[in-house]
């Protein structure tokens, strides 16, 4: 996947009581659209979906003109992006670490960026042992402690960003 591409949808409508790094991502992402529209209010990055993500997804579904139901669908996802990326850019850190049992847009574009290097690698969205064992490879390669999570440093140094 190249590296200004919007990550992959992955399939799961986020919505309330969703968790995990796509919500924190959407919450980045939320984020950076203030830049466009102040009224959205600022959420925190903790990957989990309560109300004020719900309500800052409704505002900027309104001012984006889609259809404000509060839920992260294919549509909403590709105008968070593009609203949060004006200008091509390299791809988001999710804002909260990918370990063994992330699942995800997120973990898929790690997955496909690790597949390059690590022959044989499923690309599949799911972060399992597979995953861990091809990040603690990549992550000794870098001279990163090979933990086999993915936090910034690893991000940062996956996609160059």
């Amino acid at each position: 996947m190249p590296s200004n591409a919007v990550p992959a949808y992955w399939g799961k409508i986020l919505e309330s009581g969703s968790r995990g790094p796509d919500v924190a991502l959407v919450q980045t992402w939320l984020n950076a659209a203030r830049r466009r529209w102040p009224v959205i209010r600022p959420v925190a990055v903790d990957g989990r979906y309560g109300t004020g993500t719900a309500t800052a997804v409704k505002t900027f579904q309104q001012l984006d003109g889609l259809r404000s139901d509060g839920a992260v669908g294919p549509v909403t996802w590709d105008a968070l992006y593009a609203a949060a990326h004006p200008k091509p850019a390299a791809e988001d850190y999710p804002g909260i670490r990918l370990q063994q049992g992330s699942e995800g847009a997120a973990v898929l574009s790690a997955q496909q960026k690790l597949r390059a290097l690590v022959p044989g690698l499923t690309a599949d969205g799911r972060y399992g042992a597979r995953t861990r064992e091809a990040v603690r490879a990549f992550q000794t390669v870098e001279g990163l402690v090979p933990d086999g999570i993915i936090g910034p440093k690893t991000w940062t140094s996956l996609f160059g960003a």
